[in-house]
């Protein structure tokens, strides 16, 4: 933390410096003006949007910078909740950590990309998405289904691209805000460039502390501590007219620690020294609703991660048909972290490589080729497996190696004015080698040959149609793809396929004057789905399902433009899971979504009010039956006998409501101040309807766990700061 603060700190005097100087110069182009421009080497498009899409064949959605201050997101996962086809899943009371779904599929199955990189895996993203840091980023893009990214075909869900800030002109920006419950953060962005904006250097920092809460005041949190700290330095330098490069570095900290409140990691690891607490003393009444009385070690979960990124791109343009474009990218992802009383560290590496080659072909088409190479490195460590080990040898690690190498061909093809066609194959090699878990080297080893296609078609009349039909594959790497609590009991890899799947999609877009709207349906299955199996194995088996798995969604989503100070947008979405299917998610996910609001803004006031709507579910559907709130072990034999579990957790979700605002008011051309509020129902799952810690018999044997979990945990919170900026 001293080191990376430092460095953040040498580089913000810097650029503070660099930034005031060179405000005096004059002829400072608008950043909005600047950033409608798309240069690819040799020619330059207007982008245009339609609505919330981007104008081009795949069905991308788009998350402006507007949209992520209006959210007051200081997160990935905060900039994308609530967005269309996207739920983000927090998956565990304790840790927090966030999964996020597109398009109903898991969080597995949705790749992060940073500036068109993949640099997320499975294990990263674990509890890297509430470390992924908003500041920086201009805007967000997302392309739902499968074959949605031309480099990351284990993208089944779909993609998030995360486009960080170029320099353009000299600029600096600072946000800070107080919540009232403590929580609190602190960003700065600055933009430098050189007399002729030939070279620019953007540096993002931000930091983020939330306090734990404990809505139900019994002791052991619904949400963790979190403290975040990230630096981006990002390079752009325009050499000549057929040369460009690009060099990004960016570097994360993140600290949480959830469960026991009123503790820190000092006095959770001395409590081990404490014996065990007998099952039925863990609460008052043996009622997850009432005091926690057991040992801190007991409940709490502490992750300590720490990430670096390397991005280089060197585009050269070789005449006015052809460019090509090369990407190096290279990710050190470690965690270190506690799960009550179990430790588990580990080391994630990822290296990859792609080059492409871009050229116009004849007058109608726009041809693309290239090969890119991905390999993953990932090593854990556990001293309390390692005592496992020496009593059952058959008890292994989850370290791996993945590579994967790939060669792929695009053509975009101008069918006519009205109708344009993307058709794209990959030709892929993908090897995964589980070092610990078997003798056989590359356990899987094999070929695919991944088609997609994007249609998009334009009516006339502000009519748009788009459709897509992919298929993208993954490697079931780790445990950690569903879950992260069965280290004690040992667990085994038994995957023996990669997972398959196919996407389609259409969606129907209109653009008007004041109104535009866009309805989209979409269908995805998946072959080989893999998943955590607790009931046929002495221990957890990683496994493939054999049956198919599929899910389909439908979704509205509409702006309108009631005046020159006045507009709405919103969404209606809906979603249908195979049955199958819904039994093999550890939180239960959306089935009906609706979203509303309302924006003002005029002359130095801006207002916004949005309320979502989250509809009943059945938690049957999902596996919640057979969860009780009280263990009260009579006998003392610390084992589950006739009618020692009590008050049967109710089936029922009931539908749900969340309300945010925010109002800011601009002082002076620099200053704004800004006043906001979040869930201001004060609705949360734990306070009206149910705990998220639970009681279960495993065989006899008591289980306790925290995962209950389909409701927003956190209640009312409001928020002040302001923003200063130079240059804007």
């Amino acid at each position: 933390m001293n080191k990376s603060t430092t460095a953040a700190g040498l580089v913000f005097c810097a650029t503070l410096v660099a930034t005031q100087l060179s405000a005096e110069e004059e002829g400072f182009e608008t950043e909005a003006e600047e950033e409608q421009i798309i240069t690819i080497i040799g020619t330059k498009e207007r982008l245009s949007r339609k609505g919330r899409l981007a104008d081009v064949i795949e069905k991308t959605e788009l998350i402006s910078e507007e949209t992520i201050d209006r959210k007051q997101a200081m997160t990935l996962t905060e900039a994308i909740t609530n967005e269309p086809g996207i739920r983000v899943n927090n998956e565990c009371s304790m840790c927090g950590m966030k999964r996020v779904m597109i398009n109903g599929l898991k969080g597995e199955h949705t790749t992060v990309l940073v500036d068109g990189v993949p640099m997320h895996s499975v294990v990263s993203s674990y509890y890297g998405m509430d470390a992924i840091t908003a500041t920086g980023i201009s805007e967000i893009e997302v392309a739902r289904g499968a074959g949605a990214s031309l480099i990351a075909p284990e993208a089944i869900g779909g993609t998030i691209n995360l486009v960080t800030r170029n320099a353009t002109r000299d600029l600096l920006q600072l946000n800070a805000a107080m919540h009232d419950d403590g929580d609190q953060m602190f960003s700065m962005l600055g933009t430098v460039v050189n007399k002729d904006k030939s070279l620019g250097l953007t540096t993002a920092l931000q930091y983020q502390d939330i306090d734990q809460s404990d809505e139900d005041d019994n002791g052991v949190s619904e949400n963790p501590a979190m403290e975040n700290t990230s630096l981006m330095l990002k390079l752009n330098y325009e050499m000549n007219f057929h040369n460009n490069l690009q060099a990004r570095y960016s570097y994360f900290e993140s600290d949480v620690f959830g469960g026991p409140t009123g503790e820190n990691w000092d006095t959770v690891i001395a409590s081990e020294a404490n014996v065990a607490t007998p099952w039925g003393n863990f609460f008052e009444n043996g009622d997850v609703r009432e005091q926690f009385l057991a040992n801190p070690w007991e409940t709490a979960e502490m992750i300590q991660s720490d990430r670096e990124e390397i991005m280089l791109r060197w585009i050269h343009e070789v005449d006015d048909d052809n460019h090509w474009q090369a990407t190096y990218s290279r990710v050190d992802h470690g965690q270190d972290s506690f799960y009550e009383g179990f430790d588990y560290n580990n080391t994630d590496i990822i290296d990859f490589f792609d080059f492409k080659w871009t050229m116009t072909f004849g007058i109608d088409h726009l041809l693309t080729f290239g090969i890119d190479k991905k390999s993953e490195e990932m090593r854990s460590q556990s001293e309390a497996l390692r005592i496992l080990q020496a009593q059952d040898p058959e008890i292994t690690g989850d370290s791996f190696d993945t590579d994967s190498q790939g060669f792929y061909i695009q053509d975009t093809w101008y069918v006519n004015d009205k109708l344009e066609l993307n058709l794209a194959v990959r030709f892929d090699n993908l090897q995964t080698d589980w070092i610990e878990q078997t003798t056989v080297e590359n356990e899987i080893d094999e070929n695919l040959v991944t088609p997609r296609l994007h249609m998009r078609y334009d009516h006339g009349n502000d009519w748009t149609s788009r459709l897509s039909i992919g298929q993208g594959f993954r490697t079931p790497a780790t445990f950690f793809e569903s879950d992260h609590g069965i280290l004690d009991d040992g667990f085994e890899i038994a995957v023996t396929d990669i997972e398959k799947s196919l996407s389609v999609s259409y969606g129907l877009s209109y653009e008007g004057e004041e109104f535009n709207s866009t309805i989209s349906l979409a269908v995805s299955e998946i072959e080989n789905l893999a998943f955590i199996d607790f009931e046929n194995f002495e221990r957890p088996h990683l496994v493939n399902a054999e049956d198919t798995m599929s899910v389909s969604t439908i979704d509205w989503v509409f702006g309108y433009e009631i005046d020159s100070e006045w507009s709405i947008d919103g969404a209606l979405e809906f979603y249908n899971y195979e049955r199958n299917y819904q039994q093999t998610f550890a939180v239960v996910p959306l089935e009906q979504r609706a979203r509303l609001g309302i924006k003002y803004e005029k002359e130095r006031w801006k207002a916004t009010l949005d309320t979502t709507w989250i509809g009943s579910r059945d938690l049957a559907d999902y596996g919640y039956q057979d969860r009780f709130n009280i263990f009260d072990d009579a006998n003392g034999n610390n084992l589950v006998d006739d009618g020692e579990l009590s008050a049967l957790k109710s089936t029922n979700a009931k539908a749900f409501s969340m309300v945010n605002f925010k109002v800011s008011y601009k002082v002076n051309d620099s200053m704004s101040v800004y006043l906001g509020g979040k869930n201001l129902l004060d609705f949360t799952q734990v306070k009206d309807l149910d705990s998220t810690l639970y009681w279960q018999s495993d065989n006899g044997e008591p289980v306790y766990d925290v995962a209950h979990i389909y409701g927003p945990l956190k209640g009312r919170e409001f928020y002040l700061g302001f923003k200063y900026g130079h240059g804007e």
